[in-house]
């Protein structure tokens, strides 16, 4: 079970987001204003089924412990209650917002294909009771929940990148502090996503105990990985511009660059 585990940490760890070249030019401080526009709008639509496709997971887990676990998770997404926060979908919002794109832009921009496929993917694997749930645990939650630290080169995480390269003010990159890029104690992993890890991984020792069980969790790992990544490479395809100029809070409303989409 073990190896098992491990297998699936390794695969993350191999293709982690901070081997994007979307990653890479975002924490290395080059983003333009619409780059960083464009982020928000095509991860959105993804994060908004958070917690329902976690919801879809908890639903079908007989161990009440683990199952607190994943309700005590969509909790704390849905409200921030228990770290004195506000909702996190509506953080990544307000990120947006500090970048010049509005609420309203965001919820209703059109949905990128590849954006789709990783949507159409996660609702598959957390609630289709054709798949058993050990592949929605493995290729969506321990996928999400226990990435590797978003760090640079120059050991900054994301949340410091936002502050001090980008100078955002709190409100917005408030939301990375969760969000495996703070600047914490444990190599700028945050609290709340190292329990949620944990959670994952207990999860599959209990469940994902078969040859047949674990094969599958593997194979939807890989492909919720290549999915992950030909999204975050068509973001930057479409979105970024070497000619535009890294972007610098504050930004005024009326320079927004989504109008050009």
């Amino acid at each position: 079970m073990n190896d098992f585990i491990k297998t699936l940490e390794q695969m993350i760890c191999d293709r982690r987001k901070m081997t994007s070249p979307l990653y890479q030019l975002i924490m290395d401080g080059k983003a333009s204003q619409k780059l960083l526009q464009e982020f928000v709008i095509n991860r959105w639509p993804i994060k908004n089924f958070w917690t329902r496709n976690i919801l879809g997971i908890a639903s079908r887990i007989d161990d009440y412990e683990l199952r607190c676990g994943l309700i005590t998770n969509i909790y704390e997404e849905e409200t921030g209650a228990l770290t004195n926060s506000c909702r996190h979908l509506q953080s990544f919002v307000d990120f947006g917002e500090q970048v010049g794109v509005s609420k309203e832009t965001i919820e209703n921009a059109p949905i990128l294909p590849e954006t789709r496929a990783v949507i159409e993917h996660n609702l598959h694997v957390c609630n289709d009771s054709t798949v058993h749930f050990s592949a929605g645990v493995a290729s969506v939650l321990l996928l999400m929940e226990g990435q590797p630290p978003i760090i640079n080169d120059r050991g900054q995480s994301m949340q410091q990148v936002m502050r001090d390269v980008y100078q955002l003010p709190h409100k917005g990159y408030d939301f990375f502090t969760h969000h495996a890029s703070s600047e914490g104690d444990q190599e700028h992993i945050s609290e709340l996503e190292d329990d949620h890890a944990s959670t994952a991984k207990e999860i599959l020792r209990l469940y994902c105990t078969t040859p047949k069980l674990q094969q599958q969790a593997v194979d939807y790992l890989a492909k919720a990985i290549d999915l992950r990544h030909l999204h975050f490479d068509v973001i930057l395809e479409r979105y970024y511009n070497p000619t535009e100029p890294p972007f610098r809070w504050p930004v005024w409303q009326e320079k927004e660059l989504v109008s050009q989409r």
